[in-house]
C-alpha cells in the first residue's frame, strides 16, 4: 500500500467528517434551540441554508476519499460493509432532510409543525445521527484497533435489521399521524 497517497485519503476523509458530521451538529443544535424555544424558525431555516450546503460538501468529500482509502486496502472487510451503508443511509436520508426542510419552509416564528412534520424531524434526526456516529465508530475501530475484521459474519442481518427499523417506525408514524 502507498503509505503517502493512503494519508492524503485520510486527511480528505478528516476533513470532510469535520465539516460535514460538524454542520451536521451545528444544524441540530439549532434545531433543539428551536424546539426549546431559544431560536426562531426564520433563524433555523437560515442556518440550515447554510449547513445544508456544508453537509453535503462534507459527506461527497468523504465518499469519494472513503472509495480512495478501500480501492488502497483492497478488500471490504464485514463491518466496512455497514459502515457503507451507514454512509448510504446518511446520504438518502439527506434527501428526505431536504423535502422535510422545503415543507416546512412557509412556517413563520409563531407557527407550529404538525404531529405528522415533527415525527418527521424527529425520525430523518434519528437516522442521521445513527448514521453519521456508526460510520464514524467503524472507521475509529478500524484505523485504531484492527484493519481487518471479519465481525460479523453475516453483515447483511445488521444492515436488514437496521433498515427494517426505520422503515417500520416511519411507516407506523405516517399511518398514525396521517394528516386528513
Amino acid at each position: 500500500m502507498d503509505t503517502a497517497l493512503f494519508f492524503v485519503f485520510l486527511f480528505f476523509h478528516l476533513v470532510g467528517l469535520i465539516v460535514g458530521f460538524g454542520s451536521v451538529l451545528v444544524m441540530d443544535t439549532f434545531g433543539l434551540l428551536w424546539i426549546f424555544k431559544r431560536a426562531h424558525m426564520s433563524f433555523v431555516h437560515k442556518v440550515a441554508d447554510v449547513t445544508q450546503r456544508l453537509i453535503w460538501l462534507g459527506w461527497a468529500t468523504m465518499v469519494v476519499s472513503g472509495l480512495g482509502l478501500i480501492t488502497l486496502k483492497g478488500y471490504v472487510d464485514n463491518l466496512t460493509k455497514i459502515k457503507i451503508f451507514f454512509v448510504l443511509l446518511v446520504g438518502l436520508n439527506g434527501i428526505y432532510l431536504h423535502f422535510i426542510k422545503k415543507s416546512t419552509q412557509h412556517l413563520g416564528d409563531h407557527d407550529r409543525m404538525t404531529p405528522l412534520q415533527q415525527f418527521r424531524v424527529a425520525l430523518a434526526s434519528t437516522i442521521s445521527q445513527v448514521g453519521w456516529w456508526g460510520a464514524l465508530s467503524i472507521g475509529f475501530v478500524h484505523r485504531h484497533i484492527e484493519h481487518h475484521i471479519v465481525w460479523p459474519a453475516n453483515p447483511w442481518l445488521y444492515i436488514v435489521g437496521i433498515a427494517s427499523l426505520f422503515v417500520l417506525v416511519a411507516a407506523l408514524g405516517e399511518m398514525i399521524l396521517k394528516e386528513k
